[in-house]
């Protein structure tokens, strides 16, 4: 039984790295909160600092117990001689996943930096380059899991075990990089795309590997978590500042699973005088297993609303894959909220959905 724990346990937390946050998080609006998915975004901002909310809440129609994931941001720009165009940036997140399958939850805190290397200023040319160190914090609740010698023969596991159980509870450091161009293609046209790498170190998430003794656990397999590479393109494509087209397009691995996002967003700006926009648009995910190649696993809707610095998105995800069957229309519920404060130009509209 402990064998059958163990696989169930970090099967659960590695057969799905890139749909559910056992693993690694996952968010639809990822670019709502660019320093996740680089840490050279960090200090990017067109005010002086920006700070973000993020919450998803998946699959909650679907299974009994919902994913649910809720994170912070904020980075500020950092100016040591106004005389140059070189900044640095600064940030945190902190994030908290919570699974009530077996209760296992995870929580990080990290902490970025950057420093953002003028080309040309005129045409907003910039090359970045960033880092982020963290603690992850991972545990699990015994209390509803049993083993057959609980049984008490009649109707109840009320009897003890004497399975060897390793430690619930266990923290470990955790290390990124990433680089980013950006750059003005025209007046009211930009484009941005970078790659990053996280989980430098490649520690082990393995309870039994945080617990026992190397004599106690050699027989049993190790977790370690596998480094993620991202790589992404986004852009705002617009020949005046009323409507604008902005397509995005994300690409992850880690170990044998890789994702692709591609979206494609509409900004109508509704008054310059009062700083204000509606986004409106949709994307599709495709996923790839250890066991599947690149298939579809879902296509979503976004829309937002952002007015003096404040931008308010939702999403929702439609999964179209084995997971979808008897459940059409059912996914993920996401809400984003974001805030950009001091700006440079109180003219320009300045947060990025």
């Amino acid at each position: 039984m402990k064998r059958w724990f163990l696989l169930f346990s970090f099967g659960f937390a590695f057969c799905f790295p890139l749909i559910s946050s056992a693993q690694d998080k996952l968010l639809t609006q990822a670019f709502a909160h660019p320093v996740d998915l680089n840490p050279a975004y960090s200090g990017d901002v067109a005010g002086r600092y920006r700070v973000s909310l993020a919450y998803r809440d998946q699959w909650r129609s679907i299974i009994e117990s919902p994913f649910t994931t809720m994170a912070i941001y904020g980075d500020l720009k950092i100016i040591p001689d106004k005389q140059k165009d070189d900044y640095f940036g600064a940030g945190f997140s902190l994030l908290t996943d919570r699974t009530a399958i077996l209760n296992i939850n995870q929580n990080m805190l990290s902490l970025y930096g950057s420093y953002h290397k003028a080309l040309n200023k005129d045409q907003g040319q910039y090359l970045s380059a960033g880092m982020n160190v963290g603690v992850a914090q991972r545990n699990v609740n015994y209390e509803n899991v049993y083993f057959n010698d609980q049984f008490n023969g009649l109707d109840q596991y009320s009897l003890g075990t004497a399975e060897n159980l390793p430690n619930n509870n266990f923290a470990f450091m955790d290390m990124g990089l990433g680089v980013r161009y950006s750059s003005s293609a025209s007046k009211y046209s930009s484009f941005s795309f970078g790659f990053s790498v996280d989980h430098l170190i490649g520690n082990s998430i393995s309870f039994y590997k945080h617990s026992l003794d190397d004599e106690t656990y050699v027989l049993l397999p190790d977790s370690k978590i596998d480094r993620k590479l991202t790589g992404y393109l986004s852009m705002e494509i617009s020949s005046n500042e009323l409507i604008a087209f902005l397509p995005r397009l994300l690409w992850q691995v880690q170990g044998p699973h890789q994702m692709i996002a591609a979206a494609g967003l509409v900004k109508f700006d509704l008054t310059n005088y009062n700083n204000s926009a509606f986004h409106i648009g949709g994307g599709v995910r495709l996923n790839q297993t250890s066991s599947t190649g690149l298939k579809p696993s879902a296509v979503y809707i976004l829309t937002a609303y952002e007015v003096k610095g404040l931008l308010i998105g939702l999403s929702h995800d439609i999964l179209v894959n084995n997971l979808n069957e008897g459940h059409t229309g059912k996914g993920a519920f996401e809400l984003s909220i974001s805030f950009t404060g001091f700006y440079e130009n109180d003219d320009s509209i300045c947060p990025s959905f």
